[in-house]
């Protein structure tokens, strides 16, 4: 199950990092697009993390604290979906 949840958040994570990195290229220059940049490193740093999560933790047997850090991985994914969705609205908001 730990496997599951790390799985599904490490595949949410690439999938924030492809659209961060695809939306930088629609922001604008100035504190936006600074920004962004800088928002769409720490999505990278944290997709390395639930890569190396999911490395150290693979042969691990299952307890309850590693299905807690599962879980709160995820979440922590679903979050910087929302959040990336937030960047989103706006940037279309500023276009229209």
């Amino acid at each position: 199950m730990v496997q599951v949840l790390l799985v599904l958040g490490l595949l949410l994570m690439l999938y924030n990092t492809y659209t961060g990195f695809t939306m930088r290229g629609k922001a604008p220059g100035g504190i936006i697009g600074e920004r962004l940049t800088q928002l769409n490193w720490f999505i990278l740093l944290f997709a390395l993390g639930y890569f190396v999560v999911g490395i150290l933790t693979w042969s691990r047997p299952v307890d309850s604290l590693l299905i807690i850090l599962g879980l709160i991985l995820l979440f922590g994914a679903i979050f910087v979906l929302l959040v990336l969705r937030l960047v989103q609205a706006v940037l279309a908001a500023l276009e229209a």
